[in-house]
């Protein structure tokens, strides 16, 4: 057996490696710059989505997209652009942003979810003793119930049942009488009870915990089997009183009905006396485990497939006839991952992973502190620590701290500056709390944050996607930068060469035909007067609207605007001279309106000014075109067939 394993881990780092070496084989190269594959793959997988099914004509078709990114940036590093400060400072200011969710989002909420996902998978069943450990308990007093705890745990060991223990010293009222019985249960336990999800995962069937703390107490664990998860069920059933003392007779012959008339919602409505979901058929919402009565979540679980019924059975309140009508699978780990990743953030079980992060961090890179300068600092501490007013001593300020790695260090004015420019958080403190107390935890705080950073320099180093996440960032600045020097700004600025490729390409310009369009407004609630104006005025000039109808009063007035055909306030016209449009009636202004075109005018080519934003744009595609036909002659781009073959699947 030994042997096996070696041979399967042997083979492991062999197929590992091998995957290490293939994505390390140089792709391409463009001018000085080498692309290995694993870059390649990254961002094509990356652009592509579900896409990148790795097909020839897939691949072809973005090694050339990717040959033309990477020659515009091979010209800005050619340029220095990579040197300019302002844009080094930009990349470090996105490095910061990234650096500090990448972390804990791969080694803390990632983690995380995954172990959730995988103990959703499965319902344990097991029995418990508990010890309940009071809010405003000292310590003592948690470590005297501890005690208590360790004496019922050793009654265990030395060969008492676990059911009789538990009902002679459990004070859990639910289920002390029944050996400390709790059924099945599944993950995710709420927030304080994550050590108790984990006890409860990690203790194999048949056997016994260690003593857990949770929130509320101390608990040794018994776990008696564990199963697939049932996950979640929706059913309709039919529901019948226990008191009701004809119900079980009805409830067999509403179940002889539905043998041969499965008219299941007609008879939930007629029969069952759960009256909330009667109505709806008896439907009822989509269910887990120890939501329901066990008799009622175990009848309904047997059911194999959707719209199986149920044989009549009593359950604690009443006779049920259920019948199955979905019953989802579990959720991929991406769905899972959207819906849960919130959740787990906010939840304890966060907090105690970044605390064991920490941990890991400090142990593996030699963390080394100078306690003996954080106490004297702390003993001449006084009660204006608690207030603004609050300046730190300069005394030993240049003495060393800690220290992570060979050169990451931390002097007592590092610290003591950190305090002083976090005084909201000094403040937020009870003055009545010991100032040591409260200067140890904002120094474990100062050292916590210090550790995650220290880990974060080394994230290229861990992670190949976060150093292709940041070559991705650094190019695509260099790229916006050479891009805006050799097409944007030239394209606004050269009004020569704009000219000239305006004359070179004015057929792509020839406007919409355009309708003279009259606008009458009716001031008017009338809409008899209305339609008698609008009939008039599509036989009529506007000149005789105005002279007909304004005899005593305005009543008409009219504005005269242009339109391309493929203005939206054309849709509802038919393109011909004399044609309106429907009447409109604002009754908030009071008055009727509607268009008529008094004239067409046949389409004509623009003018660099009416065209100005579409030939801008055209030019900058011709002057990017042209770039890139000049980087082409300017770096050599060669590909490694054989590495590109390989890639094809």
């Amino acid at each position: 057996m030994r042997t096996i394993f070696s041979i399967l881990f042997i083979l492991s780092c062999c197929i590992q490696t091998l995957i290490a070496q293939k994505d390390n084989e140089i792709l391409m190269t463009v001018g000085k710059s080498a692309v290995n594959v694993g870059e390649f793959k990254y961002i094509y997988e990356k652009n592509n989505g579900d896409k990148a099914d790795y097909s020839e004509k897939s691949l072809n078709e973005y090694l050339d997209l990717y040959t033309n990114f990477k020659i515009k940036v091979e010209k800005a590093k050619q340029l220095k652009l990579d040197t300019i400060s302002e844009l080094k400072t930009e990349l470090q200011g996105y490095r910061k942003q990234l650096a500090s969710s990448y972390l804990i989002d791969k080694e803390v909420t990632e983690n995380l979810l995954k172990e959730l996902y995988n103990r959703t998978k499965y319902d344990i069943e097991l029995s418990h003793i508990f010890l309940p450990v009071g809010i405003d308990d000292t310590e003592s007093k948690k470590e005297e119930i501890k005690s208590q705890m360790m004496a019922i745990k050793s009654k265990i060991i030395s060969g008492q049942s676990f059911d009789e223990v538990a009902k002679e010293y459990s004070k859990d009222p639910n289920n002390a009488s029944k050996g400390g019985y709790m059924g099945f249960i599944t993950a995710k336990l709420p927030s304080g009870f994550y050590n108790l999800e984990t006890a409860i995962y990690s203790t194999k069937e048949g056997e016994i915990s260690d003593i857990v703390q949770s929130k509320i107490g101390f608990h040794i664990l018994k776990v008696h089997s564990k199963r697939p998860a049932r996950g979640q069920i929706q059913v309709a059933h039919i529901f019948l009183k226990k008191d009701n003392k004809s119900a079980k007779t009805l409830i067999d012959s509403l179940y002889t009905v539905l043998m041969t008339n499965n008219d299941f919602a007609q008879l939930a409505g007629q029969y069952s006396e759960d009256k909330n979901t009667g109505k709806n058929g008896g439907i009822l919402p989509p269910f887990g485990i120890n939501t329901y009565d066990a008799e009622f979540e175990n009848n309904a679980f047997a059911l194999t497939k959707d719209n199986e019924i149920s044989k009549p059975f009593l359950s604690k309140s009443g006779w049920h006839i259920i019948k199955r009508m979905t019953r989802p699978e579990q959720d991929s780990y991406d769905i899972f991952v959207k819906k849960m990743k919130s959740q787990i953030n906010k939840d304890e079980r966060f907090d105690l992973a970044k605390f064991t992060l920490i941990k890991y961090i400090k142990e593996t890179n030699g963390f080394r502190e100078n306690t003996s300068v954080l106490d004297t600092f702390i003993k001449g501490l006084q009660e204006d620590f608690y207030s603004y007013k609050w300046n730190p001593e300069e005394k030993n300020n240049d003495e060393k701290l800690f220290t992570l790695g060979n050169s990451f260090s931390f002097t007592l004015g590092d610290f003591t500056n950190y305090v002083k420019k976090n005084t909201k958080t000094r403040l937020k403190y009870d003055k009545t709390r010991p100032v040591s107390l409260t200067a140890k935890e904002l120094y474990n705080e100062f050292v916590n944050e210090k550790a995650i950073e220290f880990e974060e320099k080394n994230l290229e180093f861990k992670y190949p996607d976060f150093k292709s996440l940041m070559r991705e960032y650094e190019e695509g600045i260099l790229l916006f930068e050479v891009t805006k020097m050799k097409v944007w700004d030239k394209a606004n600025q050269d009004s020569v060469g704009l000219e000239q490729f305006y004359n070179d390409n004015k057929i792509k310009y020839i406007g919409e035909e355009i309708a003279k369009t009259t606008q009458f407004i009716i001031h008017t609630q009338d809409q008899k007067l209305a339609e008698k104006i609008l009939k008039y005025a599509r036989k009529n000039s506007s000149e005789k609207v105005l002279t007909k109808f304004n005899k005593s009063t305005g009543v008409v007035t009219i504005m005269d605007e242009n339109f391309e055909k493929s203005h939206p306030l054309m849709k509802d016209i038919v393109w011909k001279l004399n044609e309106s449009t429907p009447m409109i009636h604002n009754t908030q202004a009071k008055h009727f309106t509607f268009r008529k075109i008094v004239e067409i005018k046949a389409s004509k080519t623009k003018t660099l000014g009416e065209a100005r934003g579409y030939v801008v744009a055209d030019y900058q595609d011709f002057l990017e075109k042209q770039w890139v036909k000049e980087l082409k002659k300017e770096f050599q781009v060669i590909v490694n067939k054989p590495v590109f073959t390989s890639m094809i699947k």
